[in-house]
């Protein structure tokens, strides 16, 4: 029994083997071949019964009881575990592992982590310390990488994380409970492992990895027999399948449009539905079946067809198809039992899966012999772009040679031939070594190697697999390490040539590992990875095949044309050499090892004098091509790749250092053979040096004007950094021969001469594109890695050999040769004049940059090397800090004390303004380092520099600006290791040859003043170097004799003169004055350091000068006399100006009223048409002229003012009196009108508290722990970005202006032209809307839409203190003759129905006369004409077109008139008519564009009614708490606070409306759409809503036919609107009256806002525990109380005593919560005051700008009491308590009971919301946005968005620019927007850092309210640094442009800029 004991679980295994791969196998069939839901369920229930031995009591070991396994079935969260399991308290372990999903924000800390490879996710991140750190953070594109958090081996330093912590996680992971491992469950386990990765990867061998490749029908069919299942593996026969699917699969070029369009019009589909649909599964997971078929022949014509814009298609089996989609399954189950537990066991099923995949494969095809030969011949790999250049090469290569198992030797990875052609130094060591353990193929590496047969969410899973779970299992992340290495070639060949989508490669996740420390150590010591690193990229650039491991072929040649240098996926592989050698352990070997350095040689060698140019001599270059583009991107990463390798060798021993650069100069002298085809594309390598007959040094000759040149010289980089390292060393040995040296150097000196060719404009006929790479080359931050190392290089050979021998060479290249030897003007076979100049100029520059800047040789410390940077940069202006690290080399910004460097400097000055940044202003103590001789420098720059630092110099040391000389001043930086050139004969002679060119330059080219001052700062550069030396060059100077050239006798009378005597002449030559200065300086340096010497040279000088010369120079003398008293005269008269000018401000000081101010006399000017400065007007007559003709707008031509009327939702309606909304009405300031002390406001405030004050979303409790109930959920349970809710917005029409004017007739014209502009651009994404009538203001470019005409006579303002108080008839009228005499109360009762019929006669006025009087009188006399009066004389031509005589009828036919006649009537003309018809149709297509849900359809004047009362209300919520300037302090009204061109405007807007209604009333013939009819209506409706009655004279049988219910009550309407569209409608006729009006709506508002708070008791009262506000004197409310009884007992709430929302009668009593109604109630009337200013300011013309005694003192509310002559609440209810007449009560109880009779009928009445409008309020740190948006889903597709938006209105989370909530082409933002503020959009894209506009179909982007720490926006977030908000800003811009409609004009602005063409999303 012990035998078959011991046997049983063999069988029981095989068993379960053969169960499970038979299913597997038949599966499909099963299904028919169609996969489905079910098709997966059943697939998920056979596994886990295989993974339990098919026994189902074993489940105890997974769950305690068997569930129920559908298609979506996890056993994770069957065990309990869920989505963010990494971050939850006792779950989360000791470490986060988080993988990073695309989009995702992950963050880098340079101080804390070893390298730039570790990361932390967004909540580590905040749950660590990293307070004043250099952080960064980056958003990831979906290539992998995983939380670092908690592994120590990434962090420098012991990092604890508040969420990941040892104290609190241990106890739970070591309490998690563990039984003992079932020994069945285990061996069931490791059989379903290995059955399920075998069966995997025996589908994937076939798959397609070639796709780029159109199938066959003989490759299908070939495809479908080799992909059959072995019968003897799987137990039974694979049958044929005779069914095809067609699958489209992803790619990285195609956008979403091109996929389904496409599809479209394969299929001939009637719409895009079903492309779109198969669009986002493709999209979603990387690929779809797009059709399924028997005939070949009819997928191929759709994949033919498909493929026609080159999208990827494979056609396929149904049985492949179906068996990958199990695969992709069976991915998912084993990521899912990787994270479960097995009998308490978490790491259980992870360990079994590893030990799996380490073991051989067994490939189980039917036809696995048939791979070798034919299932995939011709399956090439396909270079990215250019797929011939690389198959000419690589014809007989086959992608599956590579992929055979360990046991077929001829197809190894590895093979062990020896090498036939490849040189020894690629050979891999542990070939050499013979080492072949850890070599044979296991499953994992062809998981690895299938990587690209999967499709996108598949190898997002692997990816998960080996990160999240497979890296932790203990031991196997070194594991993956050897794999990898063995591999990375042939994944590095597959990412670089084939991956259609490269981020998702497993190139990526390679990286993570192989850059550990000690896993860099083994595959370096035991695979020799970096050879194979280099060897890849060796080969990419080469396309050679590589038979065996590493091989690459030293004649190979780069093709600049190929696909290598198109493609940037190789910056990949370069950046993984270079991580590599910033290992330690890694750049030890690569010191001691030889080989690499020869195979970096190797390398650098392809790129050696690449893509030269040839200089354009008679014609222009035609074609330029852009290829010198991706030359340059290569050259820089070999540029890079230089420095790094370079850096390696910087500790490297002399010895050996001196053998390698030993190598590489020979290297460079004897270049390798290359092929002939090579030498067209490469500048020639031949160098040498030859002696002449004299003896003298040459090199070879080659003229750089005649023959290529090239920039690319990567082994001379190399060379400088080791050639540097060596002369760095103390005491460094001569080892090489100056001949060598001079070799070597040769071709940086070509390319030195070259730039300077360029620069003196020799190479200009080579077009704009060579132009632009030596502006790279040598001027932008490319430099530091190539023409810095020139200059380097050029130094290095100088210092180290003779200067006399070596500078005449530098003299040949430059091609000056002539000059040097005295032949100045000897014609050049290159240069003209002004050409040589330049040139000798250049070579000066150069000369000193190579003497002064020795950075190199001198060890300059690292900051010393960065402030000399910074200072050279900052030295003209302040610049911001992304200026400064675009501009400053790349190792300076990468190096640790950069930033600490930088603000020891600097001054760093914030950002003020709204649009301003944060900049650094260098400190005047460091302009110390600026030399203006800065090679880097243009001509322009060093003479900026020059001037700047004398100008510092002379106003610090008050001197004249013209007598200074920087060199005296500041230091100009010398060194000593440079002292042997400054004084060698062959400098001075230099010296000696470009100051005669100058001094015998022709006078009629010019003067050379460039040349002149770069020589003489030269010989001051010598001078200063031997101040603390012997006075070599000095004494050389004066002493040594040059022999007199031809020019120069006729200023000598020698044969030999010195260098001493030209300098002395010059200083008093008057030709060169500008150096004067400059001269004296240095020749007092001679005075000073060899005074002996000077004199006699001085008396030399005079006897040797030539008389002409000596008479110059006596004349000088008396020149420079002159001069000094001309500058003594200045001195005086400036003296005397700034006495007199003080005098004057003294004066001006103590008599302050003498004369009116300039502002005063502007004023004047503008009001000159006033008798007097006093009189202000209505509307002042304009003082600019029209936009169009530019002529003054005067009465002859009719104007109007530009404006546009749009859609708004900005008004808001209290959404209900709860808690929250209570406390910020209470809150409110007292003051409206000024600023808030904080912002933002009330809740919104609060909202931003919860989120600012919590230190991490996680947020911290007591201790060490983390608390998971005051995480992320209790922060979401309060909703932190809370909005306003849409469904309490009020919408309406909204009218504003830019203010500019116009004459009408130009506005017609401006017209016509904008609509043939527009129509004749048909493709362009225009900024307005024609059928909108939308235009943009030609001035500011401003949205518009219509003109308002000003066609009024001036009127004059009226002071508010003038204003008519109760003496009106109105009052008369309204209240009984009874109280007439008495004194009434500002509000009197309304009089029963027997006295106001009996009285209407006291106030009766004829309605019709009325409003023909106020028309005919509002309008100018040029636009009235009498009928009685037929003389025309005093109207100009113009105005005749407006008017016409009256010969016809009245127009008022509706109305009688008495006693008036038709002569005294005027008739208006139909053109005034056409004026306002515009406005009305404007007003039309705003109404009803979405009038079903968006504005009632009202009539024509109602609507207009409505904009005007709409406008109002907006202006005055939009100035709320919002003051900008100090005006208010003039008149303490805030209307004075809005611009002036606002006001002015809303009293445009405001005559409009009243002109509107009275030409409706006026003539109905001619009518504007406006009905007489709807004009009586709503007069009428005016009237009996506020009077209970109308005037005698709208009697009408029209008006007598509307029945009371037709009236809305008034109670249900705002009354402030109410009475705003009456002032012009309705109650026109009670113009004298408006106080009156005022008082009654006033007393409205209240009953109405007590009608609300009445039955808003439960929030009364909880805010009345909760605040301690102070009661009310009693006595004082005594009125209060009545008013609010008779309101409670008339609003019928007496019906419902017990009702708990509502007041009772007992509550009436209680005066604390009396007192806080009454302090409610003055909060909303507070609003109803600021509102009612502006409607007597602008319809009524009343001023308040004389300012009332105490006003400073007293709140806002008093304030506007006292202008508006009204009581406050409480005098005025207490006037009610005293009035004994009932009848003063009536007309409140009319109110109230008309409303509460309809109460049934109408709405709630709502009330506007008297608090401060906030939009969402938004973190002060952005960075708690990206930990907001974790795991954020949106409400629409229920998935995370990949670029999440943020409503700003209501604070909802959308996705942006996505397809998946997209609706016919709509995007969710715009959707939303309809369905939330309806008119405009604005929202957040917080990983863009962007805000988006949207105003339908338009919209733009603009940068977010957030700045960095250094003041900066980033828009694009692409600096990765962190963002905190700006309050400022964000109220300034985003909620001001919001808040006064800007949006729409913000956008057309935006749009109009750029002529785009693929629409507004994409700029």
């Amino acid at each position: 029994m012990v035998p078959s004991e011991t046997n049983r679980p063999l069988s029981r295994c095989a068993l379960i083997r053969r169960r499970l791969l038979l299913f597997l196998q038949s599966h499909a069939l099963m299904y028919s071949f169609m996969w489905s839901e079910s098709a997966k369920k059943s697939l998920l229930n056979e596994v886990f019964s295989a993974l339990l031995g098919y026994d189902h009591t074993l489940w105890q070991a997974l769950l305690p009881e068997k569930p129920v396994i559908d298609y979506d079935f996890k056993l994770r969260y069957a065990q309990g575990h869920r989505e963010g399991d990494e971050y939850r308290p006792g779950v989360c372990g000791l470490s986060c592992g988080r993988i990073f999903k695309k989009g995702e924000v992950f963050y880098r800390c340079k101080t804390c982590s070893v390298d730039s490879n570790s990361a932390l996710c967004v909540k580590c991140f905040r749950a660590t310390d990293h307070h004043g750190h250099e952080t960064s953070f980056t958003i990831s594109a979906g290539s992998g990488g995983c939380c670092d958090c908690g592994n120590s081996a990434a962090w420098i330093r012991d990092m604890p994380c508040k969420i990941h912590n040892r104290l609190q996680n241990s106890d739970k992971i070591q309490s998690d409970s563990q039984t003992e491992m079932n020994e069945k469950v285990a061996s069931s386990i490791q059989t379903t492992v290995e059955c399920v990765l075998d069966f995997i990867l025996d589908v994937f061998r076939c798959s397609p990895e070639n796709l780029k490749k159109m199938p066959t029908h003989e490759s299908i069919i070939e495809d479908e027999r080799s992909s059959r299942l072995s019968e003897d593996k799987y137990g039974d026969v694979d049958d044929s399948c005779n069914l095809y699917s067609l699958i489209l699969w992803n790619d990285e070029k195609h956008s979403f449009k091109q996929f389904y369009e496409q599809i479209t019009i394969a299929f001939d589909a009637p719409n895009d539905s079903f492309g779109q649909r198969l669009s986002n599964i493709i999209n979603d997971t990387g690929r779809a079946c797009v059709v399924t078929d028997s005939n070949i022949k009819e997928l191929l014509r759709i994949g033919h067809r498909l493929a026609q814009i080159n999208l990827t298609v494979t056609i396929r089996s149904m049985r492949d198809t179906f068996r990958e989609e199990c695969c992709g399954v069976l991915l998912e189950w084993l990521a899912d039992i990787a994270g479960s537990k097995v009998c308490g066991d978490g790491s259980y099923f992870r360990t079994v899966i590893c030990k799996e995949l380490l073991r051989p494969w067994d490939c189980g095809l039917q036809s696995n012999f048939h791979l070798k030969s034919s299932s995939y011949t011709g399956s090439e790999i396909v270079a990215i772009d250019n797929p011939d250049a690389f198959l000419s090469e690589t014809l007989d290569r086959s992608v599956q040679s590579l992929l055979q198992s360990s046991n077929e030797n001829s197809e190894n990875e590895i093979d062990m031939d020896p090498f036939q052609n490849g040189t020894s130094h690629w050979t891999p060591s542990y070939v050499l070594n013979n080492k072949h353990e850890g070599l044979s193929k296991t499953r994992f590496d062809y998981f690895f190697l299938y990587d690209l047969k999967l499709w996108k969410s598949l190898r997002y899973k692997l990816q998960e697999l080996y990160l999240g779970y497979f890296i932790n299992v203990p031991g196997f992340k070194e594991i993956m390490g050897a794999r990898i290495a063995i591999l990375y070639r042939r994944l590095a060949e597959l990412f670089l040539l084939l991956d259609r989508e490269p981020e998702h490669s497993v190139i990526f996740f390679s990286m993570q590992i192989f850059t550990v420390f000690g896993i860099a150590r083994v595959l370096i010591s035991d695979f020799d990875f970096l050879t194979t690193v280099n060897a890849t990229l060796y080969t990419f650039f080469t396309y050679k095949v590589l038979t065996a491991p590493n091989f690459v072929d030293d004649r190979a040649i780069i093709r600049l044309d190929s696909a290598a240098f198109h493609s940037r996926r190789y910056i990949h592989i370069f950046h993984h050499i270079q991580f590599m050698l910033g290992i330690d352990c890694v750049a030890e070997t690569v010191r001691e090892d030889d080989r690499f350095l020869k195979q970096y040689v190797d390398f650098f060698s392809l790129f050696q004098g690449m893509s030269p140019y040839t200089r354009a001599i008679s014609q222009h270059v035609e074609w330029e091509s852009d290829s010198w583009m991706y030359v340059l991107n290569v050259s820089l990463q070999v540029a890079k790749l230089c420095r790094h390798v370079g850096n390696v060798f910087a500790d490297l021993d002399s010895n050996k250092l001196k053998i390698a650069i030993d190598y590489l100069i020979q290297a460079i002298i004897q270049p390798r053979n290359r092929p002939a085809d090579s030498w067209s594309n490469t500048e020639p390598s031949t160098t040498g040096t030859w002696k002449d007959t004299t003896g003298v040094t040459h090199l070879i000759e080659y003229d750089i004007s005649f023959q290529p040149i090239s920039f690319h010289h990567p082994l001379h980089w190399l060379l400088t950094y080791l050639l540097s390292f060596h002369m760095q060393k103390v005491d460094y040995e001569k080892v090489w021969s100056e001949s060598d040296l001079l070799r070597v150097v040769d071709h940086p000196l070509r390319v030195c001469a070259w730039l300077s060719q360029m620069r003196s404009k020799l190479w200009i006929r080579n077009g704009t594109t060579l132009r632009d790479q030596a502006h790279h080359y040598r001027n932008l931050s490319f430099h530091e890695y190539t023409f810095d190392l020139d200059l380097i290089l050029l130094q290095l050979v100088l210092v180290y050999g003779n200067p006399d021998v070596v500078l005449p060479i530098y003299i040949e290249r430059f091609q000056l040769c002539d000059q040097f030897i005295g032949k100045y003007f000897v014609p050049h076979k290159h240069y003209d004049l002004p050409q040589l100049s330049s040139m000798l100029e250049e070579f000066m520059l150069l000369l000193i940059s190579l003497v002064s800047h020795t950075f190199v040789l001198d060890k300059w410390s690292m900051c010393y090397c960065i402030k000399y940077e910074i200072a050279h940069l900052l030295c003209f202006q302040s610049l911001s800090y992304s200026e400064i690290t675009k501009r400053v080399c790349e190792h300076f910004l990468n190096h640790k004390d950069f930033e600490k460097t930088l603000h020891e400097i600097t001054d760093f000055k914030p950002a003020e303004g709204i649009n301003d940044t944060g900049t650094f202003a260098l400190k005047d103590e460091y302009y110390n380092l600026v030399d203006p001789f800065s090679i880097h420098y243009s001509r322009n720059q060093r003479e900026e520099a020059e001037t700047i630092l004398r100008k510092k110099y002379a106003k610090r040391h008050d001197e004249q600006l013209d007598d200074v000389v920087y060199e005296a001043h500041y230091p100009i930086i010398t060194s000593t290791t440079t002292l042997h050139v400054l004084q060698s004969d062959a400098f001075l002679s230099i010296l000696w040859h470009s100051i005669n060119y100058v001094y015998l330059y022709p006078s009629d080219q010019g003067k050379c003043e460039g040349l002149l001052m770069t020589t003489l700062h030269a010989c001051l550069v010598a001078l200063i170097a031997e101040r603390d030396d012997e006075p070599r060059f000095a004494l050389k100077l004066c002493e040594t004799k040059f022999p007199v050239v031809t020019g120069l006798k006729q200023y000598c009378n020698s044969p030999d003169v010195s260098l001493f005597t030209v300098l002395y002449q010059l200083k008093d030559h008057t030709d060169f004055d500008f150096a004067r200065k400059k001269l004296e300086y240095l020749l007092s340096i001679l005075k000073e350091r060899i005074p002996s010497c000077y004199e006699k040279l001085y008396r030399e000088t005079i006897t040797v000068s030539s008389s002409k010369v000596v008479q110059s120079l006596s004349e000088a003398e008396q020149s420079e006399q002159r001069q000094a008293k001309i500058r003594l005269a200045k001195e005086r008269q400036r003296r005397i100006m700034e006495q007199f000018r003080l005098q004057q401000t003294k004066f001006l000081e103590n008599n302050t009223d003498f004369e009116v101010s300039d502002s005063e006399m502007d004023d004047a000017d503008t009001s000159s048409i006033t008798s007097s400065l006093s009189t202000r007007l209505f509307l002042e007559p304009p003082v600019e002229s029209c936009l169009l003709c530019q002529e003054e707008l005067k009465d002859k031509r009719p104007y109007g003012t530009l404006a546009f009327i749009q859609r708004s939702s900005v008004i808001r309606f209290l959404p209900s009196i709860d808690t929250d909304y209570s406390h910020e009405i209470y809150d409110l300031p007292v003051n409206l009108d000024r600023k808030v002390s904080s912002r933002p406001y009330g809740m919104a405030a609060y909202n931003k508290h919860n989120l600012d004050s919590v230190e991490n979303y996680h947020s911290h409790t007591s201790g060490n722990s983390y608390s998971e109930s005051e995480g992320l959920d209790d922060l979401e349970s309060k909703d932190v970005l809370k909005g306003f809710p849409s469904d309490s917005l009020d919408r309406g029409l909204y009218a504003n202006s830019c203010g500019h004017l116009m004459h009408i007739d130009c506005f017609k014209n401006l017209m016509t032209s904008v609509t043939l502009t527009t129509r004749s651009n048909p493709y362009r994404n225009h900024p307005h809307n024609l059928s909108m009538k939308e235009f943009l203001c030609p001035l500011c470019k401003g949205l518009c839409n219509t003109i308002l005409p000003i066609l009024w006579r001036p009127k004059e303002e009226l002071d508010f203190s003038k204003v008519k108080v109760n003496d009106c008839a109105l009052t008369s009228w309204l209240f009984s003759t009874s109280v007439k005499n008495k004194l009434v109360p500002k509000n009197q009762s309304y009089p029963s129905t027997t006295t106001f019929v009996q009285n209407t006669g006291s106030y009766n006025p004829n309605f019709l006369d009325v409003l023909q009087n106020t028309f005919k009188d509002s309008l100018k006399d040029v636009y009235t004409l009498n009928a009685g009066n037929n003389s025309t004389e005093s109207l100009t031509p113009h105005s005749d077109s407006y008017l016409s005589s009256a010969a016809e009828s009245s127009p008022f036919k509706s109305l009688p008139h008495e006693g008036r006649s038709l002569e005294d009537r005027f008739i208006v003309s139909e053109d005034i008519f056409e004026l306002y018809r515009r406005l009305n149709e404007v007003v039309d297509l705003n109404s009803s564009l979405y009038s079903s849900d968006y504005l009632p359809l009202n009539g024509k004047i109602t609507n207009i009614l409505k904009l005007f009362s709409y406008t109002l209300t907006q202006v005055e919520l939009a100035a709320r708490g919002n003051v900008k300037g100090s005006n208010s302090t003039l008149s303490n009204v805030w209307i004075y606070d809005i611009s002036k061109k606002q006001q002015i405007f809303l009293r445009v807007l405001s005559e409009t409306m009243k002109t509107y209604t009275l030409l409706c009333a006026h003539d109905s013939e001619k009518s504007i759409d406006g009905l007489m009819q709807e004009y009586e209506f709503i007069s009428y409706c005016q009237q009996k809503r506020v009077f209970g009655k109308v005037f005698h004279s709208l009697d009408s049988p029209l008006t007598n036919a509307i029945s009371d219910d037709r009236v809305e009550p008034l109670l249900q309407k705002d009354p402030f609107r109410e009475f705003a569209e009456a002032s012009v409608s309705g109650l026109i006729i009670c113009e004298e009256s408006f106080h009156a009006l005022t008082q009654l709506y006033y007393l409205s508002d209240i009953i109405r806002n007590l009608w609300v708070l009445l039955r808003s008791k439960v929030a009364l009262v909880q805010l009345m525990h909760n605040r301690s506000s102070g009661i009310v004197d009693s006595t004082r409310l005594k009125g209060f109380q009545l008013l609010v009884s008779r309101v409670w007992e008339w609003s019928g709430l007496a019906r419902y005593p017990n009702n708990p929302g509502y007041l009772n009668i007992n509550d009436l009593n209680d005066y604390r919560l009396l007192s806080l109604l009454y302090h409610f109630v003055e909060k909303f009337e507070l609003v109803f005051l600021r509102k009612s200013a502006l409607l007597w300011y602008c319809r009524y013309g009343v001023s308040f700008e004389e300012q009332s005694i105490g006003d400073d003192a007293a709140c806002e509310q008093k304030r506007l009491e006292n202008r508006l002559h009204l009581d406050d609440v409480e005098n005025l209810s207490n006037k009610l308590l005293n009035t004994n007449d009932s009848q003063e009560w009536s007309i409140v109880e009319y109110w109230c009971k008309s409303f509460a009779l309809n109460d049934s009928l109408c709405e709630s009445p709502r009330l506007y919301s008297p608090s401060i409008p906030e939009l969402v309020p938004l973190p002060f740190e952005h960075d708690k946005l990206f930990e907001l948006l974790l795991g954020k889903k949106c409400s629409r597709c229920l998935s995370e968005p990949l670029e999440p938006a943020i409503c700003l209105f209501c604070g909802q989370f959308l996705c942006f620019q996505s397809h998946c909530c997209a609706l016919n082409g709509i995007g969710e933002c715009n959707l939303h927007m309809q369905q939330c503020a309806g008119d405009v959009g604005i929202f957040l894209i917080a990983k863009r850092c962007a805000i988006l506009y949207l105003n339908p179909p338009l919209g733009s982007f603009a940068v977010a309210p957030f700045l960095d720490i250094y003041g900066e926006p980033d828009l694009g977030l692409r600096r990765g640094r962190s963002q905190y908000l700006s309050q400022k800003r964000y109220d300034e811009t985003v909620r001001n442009i919001w808040l006064n409609g800007f949006v729409p004009s913000f956008i057309a602005r935006k749009l109009d800029g750029v002529n785009d063409t693929g629409g507004w999303e994409t700029l």
